[in-house]
């Protein structure tokens, strides 16, 4: 059975001990790349192991090229192997920065045809304000054997969105905060502004004023004006925040889910042929 595709702090607690459960912490700051995990070694819920965005759940940075490219498929497998993730393991993930990095690795886990992998609503947050136990011990998982079986229909390519582009077919949707998608600021991209016809649904949406996650009912209002479009593309700026905008609609409880651009705009900025649009655009469903 699998398991919700958010999950309580109590739902967690009650399988702490549970040997078909891993833990996987993946706290992250961008502006400080080492703090996440030093935050680990601190403190971390017992059993947890460390995901780094960079070393573990990105690859190398090629220009011109996106911020966080997928890693190489047989070095992460060998990490999910050495953190105790196979056939059978449920894994829960939770960072500090309101589930984006630990969405990421939710839909990684999928990509490559994971299905029991879940979110822990309010993170390591909601978990120490829950009183609930902490460590600052490394875990040691008994490996496990990864068989991969990557779905290829999860992702899209640069190329399939500039068709998209040309073509004017299809949903794209930017998770980034609507003034980087205007194109006012950009602090971490060369070029400003949005992928043309793109519509703006920034991914801190999905959450409440306490960083908890809404309800499905919510979540399904939310993006309801995406139902019945294909194909639905969402993207950010490097591939990790739009993954929090696939998990919403997962928790929303949408059977088709989008696709992920995963260079997404510190990819497409990156080529001077590729158009910028830096004023609100109306979608196209």
């Amino acid at each position: 059975m699998q398991p919700p595709v958010i999950v309580t702090c109590q739902w967690l607690a009650e399988r702490l001990d549970a040997p078909d459960i891993v833990i996987a912490d993946c706290r992250f700051d961008l502006a400080d790349p080492a703090a996440g995990r030093r935050a680990y070694e601190a403190a971390h819920i017992p059993g947890a192991v460390y995901f780094d965005l960079e070393q573990d759940l990105s690859g190398p940075v090629r220009k011109p090229g996106p911020r966080h490219p997928l890693p190489e498929m047989e070095r992460f497998v060998e990490k999910l192997e050495a953190a105790g993730i196979g056939e059978g393991v449920t894994v829960v993930c939770y960072d500090d920065q309101h589930g984006m990095v630990a969405a990421r690795l939710w839909w990684m886990l999928r990509y490559l045809g994971h299905g029991a992998v879940c979110v822990l609503d309010g993170g390591f947050k909601a978990w120490r304000e829950a009183g609930l136990p902490v460590t600052a011990r490394a875990a040691a998982r008994p490996r496990r054997r990864f068989v991969p079986r990557v779905r290829p229909e999860m992702a899209v390519s640069m190329a399939d969105v500039q068709r998209m582009v040309q073509e004017k077919r299809g949903v794209l949707v930017d998770a980034r905060a609507p003034e980087r998608y205007r194109g006012e600021v950009e602090p971490l991209d060369p070029v400003a502004g949005h992928i043309p016809g793109a519509r703006n649904l920034p991914w801190m949406g999905n959450l409440d004023s306490n960083g908890r996650w809404r309800s499905p009912e919510e979540l399904a209002e939310r993006f309801a004006a995406l139902r019945g479009h294909e194909p639905v593309v969402m993207y950010c700026g490097s591939g990790v925040s739009a993954c929090v905008n696939v998990l919403a609609m997962a928790h929303a409880g949408f059977k088709e889910l989008p696709r992920l651009y995963v260079g997404s705009w510190s990819e497409w900025c990156a080529v001077p042929e590729n158009p910028v649009a830096k004023v609100d655009t109306p979608g196209r469903a």
